[in-house]
């Protein structure tokens, strides 16, 4: 069992993923004190209830990473590693006393299709294993889970507004993860030394095809849509057209990439920290009930 955390540094701490990271934090190490880097213009109130001390600034700020680091031994990074801000928090975390880190990738980067940002992630990946602190490597499927997910709930909103559903890539498997499933595979993997200097992939209960997950989704508004089979090419061609006249809710890799088979197995994840992850239908329906209940799932919300 690892040692308890005294001062966790969390970066990424007000997005989609990092509030559901730094609650699941503060639960399960009462005893530490968690220090999250903020932009000046981030919005901190979903951590307002949170004993939380704020540093602000960014990643590319030294000044900034050194504040979020001093006297802090264990780092959380949720920020993305698809950017370039890898090498100065590296930097950071080579003058601080950080021992201990969990750093959120994604299994978007062993996609086969020539995306510009995996190289960014693989070389990210790099560093961190070569950083000198026990490190842990989280890749995590797809997430959701509420309104700020930018793949189910655009997918909820365009069923919901539109008659018919064109389904590229129909068997292509889909394995989507609930964004509290990952927060809890973070606490669960900081707290034991199993998980040092080991990568895992995250992911939901169990792999569907594209087109079952279609169809849980409109069964899970209770609405009745006419689910179409459509080439990829055929959708692809469509993004790019509505791109060029006004925008699409989808971009053209995130087309090419349903076309992928996306079934990952965490079995060394349940081994080493027990992950146990919820099922697709199961996740849906608590993001349907959420959403529904905070705001009408209309087509500009």
């Amino acid at each position: 069992m690892a040692s308890s955390p005294r001062l966790i540094a969390v970066t990424g701490a007000t997005g989609f993923t990092g509030q559901f990271a730094a609650h699941a934090l503060a639960v399960r190490f009462p005893q530490a004190r968690l220090r999250c880097l903020v932009r000046p213009t981030s919005n901190t109130k979903p951590l307002s209830a949170l004993d939380c001390e704020f540093i602000v600034g960014d990643l590319h700020d030294p000044e900034a990473l050194n504040r979020l680091l001093s006297g802090a031994d264990t780092v959380v990074n949720v920020a993305s590693l698809g950017f370039d801000w890898t090498d100065p928090l590296l930097d950071a975390i080579h003058r601080s006393p950080v021992v201990r880190g969990v750093f959120l990738s994604t299994t978007a980067m062993l996609t086969r299709l020539p995306v510009k940002s995996k190289p960014i992630r693989e070389r990210a990946e790099q560093l961190v294993m070569q950083s000198g602190v026990a490190w842990t490597i989280l890749r995590p499927t797809m997430i959701y889970g509420t309104d700020r997910d930018r793949n189910i709930s655009r997918l909820l909103r365009f069923i919901r507004r539109s008659p018919i559903i064109p389904v590229p890539a129909a068997v292509a498997r889909q394995q989507p993860v609930h964004v509290e499933d990952v927060a809890t595979a973070i606490v669960q993997a900081l707290a034991t030394d199993l998980t040092c200097q080991c990568a895992y992939n995250i992911a939901g209960a169990t792999a569907i095809t594209f087109e079952q997950l279609v169809r849980e989704a409109t069964n899970a508004l209770g609405i009745r849509r006419l689910i179409v089979r459509v080439p990829t090419s055929v959708l692809v061609a469509l993004v790019r057209a509505q791109s060029a006249v006004g925008g699409s809710f989808l971009t053209v890799e995130q087309v090419q990439r349903l076309a992928e088979d996306k079934a990952f197995d965490y079995a060394d994840a349940a081994r080493d920290f027990g992950y146990a992850p919820r099922s697709f239908s199961e996740g849906l329906r608590q993001e349907v009930a959420l959403l529904t209940r905070e705001r009408p799932l209309t087509a500009d919300t």
